[in-house]
Protein backbone atom coordinates (compact mmCIF):
# COMPACT_ATOMS: atom_id res chain seq x y z
CA UNK A 1 0.00 0.00 0.00
CA UNK A 2 2.86 2.39 0.81
CA UNK A 3 4.32 1.77 -2.67
CA UNK A 4 0.98 2.62 -4.29
CA UNK A 5 0.66 5.83 -2.30
CA UNK A 6 4.27 6.75 -3.10
CA UNK A 7 3.63 6.06 -6.79
CA UNK A 8 0.44 8.18 -6.81
CA UNK A 9 2.21 11.04 -5.03
CA UNK A 10 5.11 10.84 -7.50
CA UNK A 11 2.66 10.86 -10.43
CA UNK A 12 0.86 13.91 -9.01
CA UNK A 13 4.18 15.68 -8.52
CA UNK A 14 5.19 14.93 -12.11
CA UNK A 15 1.83 16.22 -13.41
CA UNK A 16 2.15 19.42 -11.38
CA UNK A 17 5.71 19.94 -12.63
CA UNK A 18 4.73 19.35 -16.26
CA UNK A 19 1.74 21.69 -16.01
CA UNK A 20 3.92 24.37 -14.39
CA UNK A 21 6.38 24.11 -17.27
CA UNK A 22 3.64 24.29 -19.86
CA UNK A 23 2.17 27.56 -18.60
CA UNK A 24 1.29 29.70 -21.56
CA UNK A 25 2.77 33.10 -22.08
CA UNK A 26 0.97 36.42 -21.93
CA UNK A 27 -2.03 36.95 -24.17
CA UNK A 28 -2.12 39.54 -26.94
CA UNK A 29 -4.43 41.66 -24.79
CA UNK A 30 -1.65 42.00 -22.18
CA UNK A 31 0.88 43.21 -24.76
CA UNK A 32 1.21 46.00 -27.27
CA UNK A 33 1.92 45.03 -30.87
CA UNK A 34 4.47 46.93 -32.88
CA UNK A 35 5.01 47.61 -36.57
CA UNK A 36 7.69 48.86 -38.86
CA UNK A 37 7.46 51.80 -41.23
CA UNK A 38 8.98 51.09 -44.64
CA UNK A 39 11.59 53.59 -45.82
CA UNK A 40 12.30 52.82 -49.46
CA UNK A 41 15.10 55.39 -49.62
CA UNK A 42 16.45 54.59 -46.18
CA UNK A 43 17.41 57.20 -43.62
CA UNK A 44 20.65 58.35 -45.25
CA UNK A 45 23.14 57.76 -42.47
CA UNK A 46 25.62 55.44 -44.20
CA UNK A 47 26.60 52.25 -42.40
CA UNK A 48 25.68 52.04 -38.72
CA UNK A 49 26.41 49.46 -36.03
CA UNK A 50 23.37 47.44 -34.91
CA UNK A 51 22.81 45.91 -31.48
CA UNK A 52 20.14 43.38 -30.49
CA UNK A 53 18.89 45.69 -27.71
CA UNK A 54 19.11 49.45 -27.10
CA UNK A 55 22.16 49.29 -24.83
CA UNK A 56 25.81 49.94 -25.68
CA UNK A 57 26.81 46.66 -24.00
CA UNK A 58 24.04 44.57 -25.63
CA UNK A 59 24.71 41.53 -27.77
CA UNK A 60 25.73 42.36 -31.33
CA UNK A 61 25.30 39.72 -34.05
CA UNK A 62 27.83 38.80 -36.75
CA UNK A 63 30.62 38.23 -34.23
CA UNK A 64 30.08 41.68 -32.74
CA UNK A 65 30.18 43.41 -36.13
CA UNK A 66 26.48 43.61 -37.12
CA UNK A 67 25.79 46.76 -39.10
CA UNK A 68 23.34 47.99 -41.68
CA UNK A 69 23.52 50.27 -44.69
CA UNK A 70 20.92 52.95 -44.07
CA UNK A 71 21.12 54.70 -47.45
CA UNK A 72 18.70 52.28 -49.06
CA UNK A 73 15.61 50.29 -48.10
CA UNK A 74 15.21 49.95 -44.33
CA UNK A 75 12.22 49.62 -42.00
CA UNK A 76 12.03 51.59 -38.78
CA UNK A 77 10.00 50.82 -35.68
CA UNK A 78 10.60 53.95 -33.65
CA UNK A 79 12.82 55.10 -30.82
CA UNK A 80 13.53 53.82 -27.34
CA UNK A 81 15.81 56.00 -25.19
CA UNK A 82 17.17 57.60 -28.38
CA UNK A 83 18.03 54.29 -30.05
CA UNK A 84 16.34 53.55 -33.40
CA UNK A 85 14.55 50.19 -33.81
CA UNK A 86 15.22 48.87 -37.35
CA UNK A 87 14.67 45.90 -39.63
CA UNK A 88 17.18 45.54 -42.43
CA UNK A 89 18.32 43.07 -45.05
CA UNK A 90 21.63 41.29 -44.51
CA UNK A 91 24.25 40.47 -47.14
CA UNK A 92 22.90 36.91 -47.46
CA UNK A 93 19.34 38.11 -48.19
CA UNK A 94 17.77 37.35 -44.81
CA UNK A 95 16.40 39.98 -42.46
CA UNK A 96 17.53 41.08 -39.03
CA UNK A 97 15.96 43.31 -36.40
CA UNK A 98 18.05 45.46 -34.09
CA UNK A 99 18.88 48.85 -32.65
CA UNK A 100 21.06 51.67 -34.00
CA UNK A 101 22.74 53.83 -31.31
CA UNK A 102 21.41 57.35 -30.79
CA UNK A 103 24.60 59.10 -31.93
CA UNK A 104 23.94 57.82 -35.47
CA UNK A 105 20.27 58.76 -35.74
CA UNK A 106 19.82 62.22 -34.22
CA UNK A 107 18.20 63.63 -37.40
CA UNK A 108 15.75 60.77 -38.07
CA UNK A 109 12.06 61.58 -37.56
CA UNK A 110 9.28 59.01 -37.26
CA UNK A 111 5.85 58.83 -35.68
CA UNK A 112 6.53 55.18 -34.73
CA UNK A 113 7.09 54.45 -31.04
CA UNK A 114 7.30 50.89 -29.72
CA UNK A 115 5.61 50.38 -26.35
CA UNK A 116 7.11 47.50 -24.42
CA UNK A 117 5.75 45.71 -21.36
CA UNK A 118 8.13 43.59 -19.29
CA UNK A 119 6.33 40.36 -18.36
CA UNK A 120 8.67 37.91 -16.62
CA UNK A 121 8.62 34.34 -17.91
CA UNK A 122 10.64 31.20 -17.22
CA UNK A 123 11.32 28.82 -20.08
CA UNK A 124 9.61 25.49 -19.52
CA UNK A 125 11.28 23.93 -22.56
CA UNK A 126 14.02 24.67 -25.06
CA UNK A 127 13.12 27.81 -27.08
CA UNK A 128 15.09 29.08 -30.10
CA UNK A 129 15.52 32.87 -30.28
CA UNK A 130 15.72 34.54 -33.69
CA UNK A 131 16.57 38.06 -34.83
CA UNK A 132 14.53 37.63 -38.04
CA UNK A 133 10.88 38.49 -37.46
CA UNK A 134 9.93 37.82 -41.07
CA UNK A 135 10.70 34.12 -41.24
CA UNK A 136 10.13 31.61 -38.51
CA UNK A 137 11.77 29.01 -40.72
CA UNK A 138 15.07 30.83 -41.23
CA UNK A 139 17.29 28.57 -39.11
CA UNK A 140 20.31 30.80 -39.82
CA UNK A 141 18.69 33.63 -37.84
CA UNK A 142 18.61 31.68 -34.56
CA UNK A 143 21.29 33.19 -32.37
CA UNK A 144 20.44 31.75 -28.95
CA UNK A 145 18.52 28.93 -27.32
CA UNK A 146 16.76 29.43 -24.02
CA UNK A 147 16.93 26.34 -21.80
CA UNK A 148 14.31 25.16 -19.30
CA UNK A 149 14.55 27.42 -16.26
CA UNK A 150 16.03 30.40 -18.15
CA UNK A 151 14.36 33.71 -17.34
CA UNK A 152 13.24 36.15 -20.03
CA UNK A 153 10.84 39.05 -20.40
CA UNK A 154 8.11 39.30 -23.00
CA UNK A 155 8.10 42.88 -24.27
CA UNK A 156 5.50 42.88 -27.07
CA UNK A 157 4.15 40.76 -29.88
CA UNK A 158 4.62 40.92 -33.60
CA UNK A 159 2.22 39.36 -36.07
CA UNK A 160 3.54 38.90 -39.60
CA UNK A 161 1.04 37.25 -41.94
CA UNK A 162 -0.45 35.19 -39.14
CA UNK A 163 2.82 34.01 -37.60
CA UNK A 164 2.59 35.38 -34.06
CA UNK A 165 5.83 36.01 -32.22
CA UNK A 166 6.83 37.40 -28.86
CA UNK A 167 9.56 40.01 -28.83
CA UNK A 168 11.63 39.21 -25.74
CA UNK A 169 14.59 40.43 -23.70
CA UNK A 170 16.98 38.05 -21.95
CA UNK A 171 20.59 37.67 -20.89
CA UNK A 172 23.24 35.74 -22.80
CA UNK A 173 26.92 35.60 -21.83
CA UNK A 174 26.20 38.43 -19.38
CA UNK A 175 24.89 40.69 -22.18
CA UNK A 176 21.34 41.89 -22.69
CA UNK A 177 19.79 40.64 -25.92
CA UNK A 178 16.43 40.88 -27.63
CA UNK A 179 14.86 38.59 -30.18
CA UNK A 180 11.78 36.71 -31.31
CA UNK A 181 10.22 33.45 -30.17
CA UNK A 182 6.96 31.83 -31.28
CA UNK A 183 3.91 32.72 -29.20
CA UNK A 184 2.70 29.70 -27.23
Amino acid sequence: MKKVIAFVLAAVLVCLTVSALAVSGPSKSELTPFKFEKRKDGIGLGTCPVYSAPYSDAYRANNGKASCATNSYIDIGGFERGWLFVRYETNNGSWRVGWIPSKYVHDVKTPMTPHFTYIRQVAGETIDVSDNNLSANDRSSIFWTLRPGDEYYVLAYYDYYGYDQYYIEFSMYGQTARGFIPMY
